[in-house]
């Protein structure tokens, strides 16, 4: 099976990328996302002084010095912030001490004993509107303490004269701030959420593009077409009018060479018209899968091709007058492929016949005058032929030969013969392949097989089905005409032809062109307007 074209979906559906890419961003900017709160303080500013006390040489209480739970006890009195809250002119809120670890803090001018004996010193913090006053009260609190831890000891007649030791390790110098300083979390912001939302809907679009592509089973270009059918695509015709715009125009849609001659779709029907006329048919060998054999697109006996007759070789202009137009399902551009052909060749001025057999029945319910029973001349058929408005056209209703639609494979030939003589080329279009045994009766009466694939429409069982099932019949295929092609803008068959080449130099009766052979096609094989995309 040959690769799946990613990047040419994620090209086709840029459009939806882009959608979801902007919604997800919408929603990522419009969800709520709850903030911090920052609680206001009436102290933005916070100073600490470290104080402490080291032991005696003995270690023993008694004998001068307290210990860090003690000062912290005395540094924690509701009396003792009172008295530092009166003197600084603040509220007892303003200070707290606590117990931090002596390793952690610079004690450079406490003494080697409490460096090495007292685990713990004590912080004394002082709060402020501004950096002055919460060194003011962390100070304050510092040298008020001093006076309250001896104030202690002298209370107690067991300690009453013996000298606390109380010391500044490291008085308050300088203030921080309180407020909370530290930066917004990256989802704070409505910019990077719309930014992420973006990227994540993006992605979110590429792959629901790429599974789509992987899931999908309808063909979408030639490659795929190719590698499916077993056959080379011979010709890749373009939409050329949107089936809406042709409405509001007021414009039949069938006939894309008269409506639109300079068009690319147009000019696509021109080299299938060459293609009919000189290129060899494609190989009944089996499929070509160029990716899984290593084939050309014309596959390995495309030079070795064996055309309708037995013998290999190319025929000639003359010979190829009888084309049969099928596809594998009901595709609705079939009888477009028909038309067309039909009027690219009334262009360069040879007579067409264009047969339907969509009407025939499989019973006998109509009368045929003793039609089907005799033999059938030229003369017979040169007088059912059915002028249309479209010069050089005429259309041929096999209910004047055929009684049912089992009786073409042995009367089909009779009919061909007859018509040769009548015209440069016969076109005769069929329903369905997989549906109905026309193209299976019709396959050796006529001299080439087109088959319509349609982008967007035919699916890839179809499309091997109806390959084997042209294969096992030995029928004279030229190859694949996938319509509905896409076709970027800087193709160059957007650059279009001068007017002096088209040949079609009067577009005033064009739509009573298109109205007289889209009778000889569309009305008896089903839709005739133009699939959309």
């Amino acid at each position: 099976m040959e690769p799946i074209d990613y990047a040419g979906a994620l090209r086709r559906s840029w459009r939806l990328i882009v959608l979801l890419a902007v919604v997800a961003a919408i929603v990522a900017v419009l969800i709520p996302v709850s903030h911090p709160k920052r609680v206001k303080s009436a102290y933005p500013y916070a100073a600490n002084a470290l104080v402490g006390a080291p032991p005696t040489a003995t270690g023993s209480p008694l004998r001068g010095g307290v210990s860090s739970n003690q000062i912290l006890y005395f540094a924690n009195k509701a009396l003792t912030k009172e008295t530092v809250a009166s003197d600084a002119g603040v509220s007892t809120g303003a200070m707290s001490a606590s117990v931090v670890p002596a390793a952690g803090v610079n004690t450079a001018g406490a003494s080697a004993i409490l460096k090495r004996n007292a685990p713990t010193v004590i912080e004394l913090t002082g709060y402020g509107a501004t950096p002055a006053e919460a060194i003011s009260v962390a100070s304050t609190y510092a040298d008020d303490l001093a006076q309250v831890v001896q104030d202690g000891l002298d209370a107690s007649p067991k300690t009453s004269g013996v000298t606390s030791g109380y010391s500044v390790l490291q008085p308050a110098v300088t203030a921080s701030s309180t407020r909370g300083g530290g930066k917004s979390s990256l989802g704070a912001s409505r910019k990077v959420r719309g930014l992420a939302g973006l990227a994540i809907g993006a992605l979110v679009a590429a792959g629901i593009v790429l599974l789509r592509e992987l899931l999908d089973k309808r063909l979408r270009g030639g490659v795929r077409a190719e590698a499916n059918f077993g056959f080379p695509v011979i010709a890749e015709i373009p939409l050329v009018v949107p089936l809406n715009q042709a409405l509001d125009a007021g414009r039949v849609t069938l006939v894309d060479v008269v409506r639109e001659p300079e068009s690319p779709g147009a000019e696509a029907y021109r080299m299938l018209r060459m293609s009919v006329m000189f290129e060899g048919l494609a190989s009944l060998t089996g499929p070509t899968d160029p990716f899984a054999l290593g084939f050309n697109s014309m596959g390995d006996g495309a030079a070795e091709a064996m055309p309708a007759g037995g013998t290999n070789g190319s025929r000639t202009l003359v010979d190829r007058k009888v084309v049969l137009v099928t596809s594998a399902g009901s595709e609705p551009t079939r009888p477009h492929v028909a038309a067309n052909l039909a009027a690219v060749y009334a262009e360069a001025g040879q007579r067409v016949v264009v047969i339907s057999t969509g009407d025939i029945g499989p019973r006998h319910d109509r009368s045929t005058n003793g039609q089907s029973n005799e033999e059938i001349r030229a003369e017979d058929v040169a007088e059912r032929l059915e002028p249309s408005r479209l010069e050089y056209v005429s259309r041929l209703n096999l209910e004047h030969f055929v009684t049912t639609s089992g009786q073409l494979a042995n009367r089909a030939p009779a009919i061909f013969d007859a018509v040769r003589s009548l015209c440069d080329l016969v076109i005769v279009e069929v329903p369905p392949l997989l549906a109905v045994h026309h193209a299976e009766a019709l396959a050796h009466s006529v001299d080439m097989v087109l088959v319509v694939a349609e982008c967007n429409f035919t699916t890839f069982d179809d499309a091997r089905q109806a390959g084997d099932q042209l294969r096992r019949m030995g029928a004279p295929v030229m190859g694949i005409v996938l319509t509905n092609v896409r076709i970027p803008r800087s193709d160059v068959r957007h650059l279009g032809l001068p007017r002096t080449v088209v040949g079609v130099a009067d577009p005033e009766p064009e739509g009573e062109h298109l109205e007289a052979i889209g009778a000889s096609v569309g009305s008896t094989t089903g839709p005739t307007d133009e699939s959309p995309n």
